[in-house]
């Protein structure tokens, strides 16, 4: 009896957008799919998977799941369908470099179980959309070096199969990349960065639709973070939380500033970054303070 062979690597993506950017995201991956080798599998909730779209791109699979799946739900899902050696975790509103699967499966040939890669901004036309690229992937924009760091894109990331097997309770309800790299981390993994393994943030924005999501994530994340605290953390991160909307904005101006490119861009995007940080710094202190409410759900 012959079995499958396991692929190298599998792409799970997340997609929750719409089919248009889905649509960019996989052609610019086309070309750096070959046989048995990969494996593409795009977790959507919505409709995603015309048949149209099946016909152009048949190397994907496509799962669909409920119209409320969060993109933690997504992304769980398709790593628990997942059987790479490697596996890599992107979204939708994602285009890939042409190198970008080279340069990811070179840097799993080095000790790290953990390896994510550089976010650039595609979307690159309306202020809006640079500020929220500068508060979501300023850190991760080139240049910058291969090494260890503190924290990777959840946009563009990748694991060796035996790391997330070890943690799969941890995840297997929702996969926040904060919280699954905080725990792997624990466990003595550290977090690698590649640079040259990069992929292009293509998305434009509406302001409510930014500030929205800004307040949602992080009351979700706050309410995850202090989830097992005691009374006395709460207080605690509360207090911090108060002094967000200066911090966050400073330690962007100042990364940016120091990779020394798009300056220009940050400056005339800053009114809107100073209010996605304001919503974010609020959703903080709402999920310290109350919990996170119906925050989880608009994940999205």
């Amino acid at each position: 009896m012959t079995y499958p062979k396991q692929p190298k690597l599998s792409i799970v993506i997340a997609a929750w957008n719409n089919a248009s950017l889905l649509s960019n995201c996989l052609a610019s991956l086309e070309k750096q799919v070959d046989g048995e080798e990969i494996e593409v599998i795009v977790m959507s909730n919505y409709d995603g998977a015309s048949e149209e779209m099946k016909r152009q791109f048949p190397f994907a699979q496509f799962v669909r799941l409920h119209e409320e799946a969060t993109v933690p739900e997504l992304r769980a899902q398709g790593v628990l369908r997942s059987t790479g050696k490697i596996v890599a975790l992107l979204e939708d509103h994602c285009s890939f470099d042409a190198n970008w699967r080279a340069e990811i499966e070179k840097a799993h040939e080095l000790p790290y179980s953990v390896i994510g890669g550089a976010v650039e901004n595609g979307s690159d036309q309306k202020p809006l959309d640079w500020a929220v690229y500068f508060y979501d992937y300023g850190k991760y924009m080139p240049p910058d070096r291969a090494r260890v760091v503190t924290t990777l894109s959840g946009a563009n990331v990748s694991y060796k199969r035996e790391a997330l097997e070890e943690i799969v309770n941890f995840y297997c309800n929702g996969f926040y990349e904060n919280f699954v790299h905080d725990e792997l981390q624990r466990r003595g993994y550290a977090l690698y960065l590649m640079p040259s393994a990069i992929v292009y943030h293509d998305k434009n924005y509406l302001t409510n639709y930014a500030l929205t999501q800004a307040f949602h994530h992080a009351r979700a994340f706050a309410a995850k973070r202090i989830s097992d605290a005691p009374p006395s953390s709460r207080v605690i991160f509360v207090m911090k939380s108060l002094v967000l909307p200066i911090l966050l904005p400073s330690r962007i101006v100042v990364g940016i500033f120091h990779k020394g490119r798009h300056r220009k861009e940050l400056l005339k995007s800053l009114p809107y970054l100073l209010l996605l940080l304001t919503g974010w710094s609020y959703g903080e202190f709402c999920g310290y303070l109350f919990g996170e409410g119906n925050s989880a759900g608009k994940w999205r």
